[in-house]
């Protein structure tokens, strides 16, 4: 019992790090809220000119937080356009109006937790709560400066880095899978403490995305202390959470000839391009993401069961076209690109796909790449396709190529073309005349227009008669 004792005195009992940290962020303001404004340098990775290019937004806004709600009014600018969106989090619900809705938006269960997540951006107090209420244990990665606590919300992996020597939060890292990219690491720096009535609340916030490829900081100032906050939007009720759908594959095969078909995704809205040449197969543009790739192989599998596919091509690098590649590398096939895409291409199929493994994960094969110039024609057997990288001249993309048929005059291209269904033709907008432009300097005799995106929606042609296009050129 002596031994028992001494030892206790000597060791103590383990610092709860969590605990204090709670217990100085947290605990303070479960009964009062922090009302603050931001001002948020916000980048995205959006449909831009080229790869890694992000779209830059001014954000600001008021906050209203404690232990139990987040309550954010906030005002988004991008040049000239200015949208707004209200956001209400609590420990029962989540009520969500989006930037440019008046009605508010359907959410899910899913939906919910990654705005504990989200919200971390602004302030920690609901992460930092969730982690102290579920008694997450500290993580044996801990070391002399920091103690680490990790857990899983709605499948992504979060990480709260505590210092130890004053007990505040120093980051929050996040692990969560996205379909394109694979793994991606976030990451929120939380600096400049700063104290209000008690209250310790970070001044600045860097936020690091994509494995530290974008970044975002976050400025927050004018804060204060009160007991009641007005509510920002009106709970219905029988308000609900929607149920997560499982999107399921839909596709059927349209043969055009005895050489050219057409895979469409009902579930992506996207035509898929294969050509059938005399010892193997093209593939051209696979949507979003690694399942969808696997959908398209198995059915080019059932046109052709014996022949290999030898290369797989995509217009221009936005996820609807370069999305499925990674299947493709895995089988085998070279990847028809341009020198702008190399290094994203390489990016995408070097990418860890561990928290969600597809088949190139699994059984990792070497990127096999054939670079496009000007253009590259590919000839086997009586069948001859040509394909021109036109890159700027879309007015889209600084990568774009198409996809050209001398003996059926026939052209498959992505996304240039959009003449409505019904009505008469309109005069057109840029990206169709870079295309009418690109097919008058390549002297290319085209009979008809076949496009990827979209196949259903939007009420445009995607079966375009050229001689549409040369009407929109001078339409009023």
């Amino acid at each position: 019992m002596f031994l028992v004792l001494v030892t206790n005195r000597i060791i103590g009992k383990p610092i709860d790090y969590l605990s204090r940290c709670w217990n100085k962020q947290v605990k303070p303001i479960s009964e009062q809220y922090l009302t603050f404004h931001f001002e948020e340098n916000l980048n995205r990775l959006e449909h831009t000119f080229e790869p890694w290019q992000q779209t830059n937004y001014m954000c600001k806004g008021i906050i209203s937080c404690n232990v139990n709600n987040f309550i954010k009014r906030d005002t988004l600018i991008n040049g000239f356009r200015t949208s707004f969106s209200n956001t209400e989090l609590s420990k029962t619900d989540f009520l969500f109006v989006n930037y440019g809705e008046k009605e508010l938006s359907p959410v899910t269960k899913g939906m919910y937790l990654d705005q504990l997540i989200k919200s971390a951006r602004y302030s920690p107090l609901a992460i930092i709560d969730y982690f102290f209420q579920n008694k997450v244990a500290i993580n044996k990665g801990s070391n002399e400066e920091y103690a680490l606590y990790i857990t899983t919300i709605n499948n992504v992996n979060v990480t709260l880095q505590i210092r130890k020597s004053d007990y505040l939060l120093n980051k929050i890292i996040t692990l969560s899978y996205d379909e394109l990219f694979g793994d991606v690491l976030t990451t929120f720096i939380f600096k400049d403490y700063n104290i209000v009535e008690n209250i310790h609340y970070s001044k600045s916030i860097s936020i690091e995305k994509y494995n530290g490829k974008v970044k975002d900081e976050v400025k927050i100032s004018i804060p204060k202390l009160s007991t009641n906050v007005s509510r920002i939007l009106i709970k219905p009720s029988n308000f609900e959470f929607s149920e997560d759908i499982e999107v399921k594959p839909a596709i059927t095969l349209e043969k055009y000839n005895d050489n050219i078909y057409f895979l469409e995704l009902k579930h992506t809205d996207d035509r898929i391009l294969v050509v059938e040449f005399k010892d193997f197969m093209l593939v051209a543009e696979a949507p979003l993401n690694s399942k969808n790739g696997e959908v398209i192989i198995k059915e080019v599998k059932k046109i052709a069961p014996t022949k290999p596919i030898r290369y797989f091509v995509f217009g221009h690098y936005h996820p609807h076209y370069i999305g499925g590649i990674r299947p493709f590398v895995h089988k085998g096939a070279e990847i028809i690109c341009s020198k702008i895409d190399e290094d994203y291409v390489r990016y995408l199929t070097d990418a860890p796909h561990t928290l969600a493994p597809d088949s190139l994960h699994s059984e990792f094969k070497q990127l096999k790449i054939k670079e496009i110039k000007d253009s590259l024609v590919i000839e086997n057997g009586k069948i001859e396709m040509k394909i021109y990288f036109i890159g700027e001249e879309s007015m889209h993309t600084k990568d774009y190529l198409i996809y050209y048929f001398p003996q059926e005059k026939l052209l498959f291209e992505d996304d240039l073309v959009w003449i409505e269904k019904e009505g008469s033709i309109k005069r057109a907008k840029s990206r169709q005349v870079g295309l009418y432009k690109a097919l008058k300097r390549l002297n290319l005799d085209v009979k008809t227009i076949i496009q990827s995106w979209p196949v259903k929606d939007y009420g445009v042609k995607t079966v375009i008669p050229f001689e549409d296009l040369e009407k929109s050129m001078t339409a009023n």
